[in-house]
């Protein structure tokens, strides 16, 4: 018969001669691999670098286009210049305006508006807070204006599948482009609808990942 104060006592003596293999000097090792790992494990956490990679734009020039859910953009020229005496626009001393000329494409069932809100439609193209359209490396002292290039006047409004030249302004610091060389980076497009105190069919496109970015000599007129 078995008794069990003798299985008791054999499990003890098990136990003791598993804990000195583990830590006997054949076995070490093996924790010193196991202890390099782990410290290599947490110096990547802390540094990020088992987080998600950023994302690598593609590099475009003018005439290239990026498509994106929301929106298609090609850039057709760029200029830096003082004025642009028929909007009345113009940059202070020691800024200067970086017009941007582009064909904008609506690629939703909604319209949606360039620098402003359509009918529930929030799409960002440019402001503020994370526009999905931006100037590379530079912070614009003001958020960038928008109007037709065929001169009609009023709010620029895209329609669903109707491309439009559009010309966007930005006024950034003089010394921001001394080898006339303008970029423009492109993001993509996330789609969030209203919850709660907004309606349901609202919606409101915010800032993805870089996914483009369009670089252009000005000097050489695009």
């Amino acid at each position: 018969m078995i008794r069990v104060a003798d299985v008791a006592g054999s499990a003890r003596s098990v136990a003791r001669r598993t804990s000195r293999a583990a830590f006997s000097r054949r076995a070490a090792p093996t924790w010193v691999a196991g202890a390099t790992i782990a410290a290599a494990l947490a110096t990547a956490i802390a540094l990020g670098g088992l987080g998600r990679s950023e994302a690598t734009p593609v590099q475009l020039t003018a005439g290239d286009e990026v498509r994106m859910p929301l929106y298609a953009v090609t850039v057709l020229d760029v200029e830096l210049a003082d004025e642009v005496e028929e909007k009345s626009v113009s940059a202070d001393q020691g800024e200067t305006l970086v017009i941007v000329t582009v064909r904008l494409e609506n690629l939703t069932d909604r319209p949606i508006g360039v620098g402003r809100a359509a009918d529930k439609v929030e799409a960002n193209l440019v402001g503020f807070n994370d526009p999905l359209l931006n100037l590379t490396g530079v912070t614009p002292a003001d958020s960038a204006q928008a109007w037709r290039s065929d001169g009609s006047a009023g709010t620029v409004f895209l329609q669903p599948g109707v491309p439009s030249e559009v010309t966007l302004a930005w006024t950034a610091p003089e010394d921001a482009f001394v080898d006339g060389i303008v970029g423009l980076d492109v993001y993509d497009a996330v789609e969030s609808r209203g919850q709660i105190l907004i309606s349901a069919d609202h919606i409101n496109w915010r800032r993805g990942d870089l996914a483009a970015r369009i670089t252009v000599d000005a000097e050489s007129g695009g």
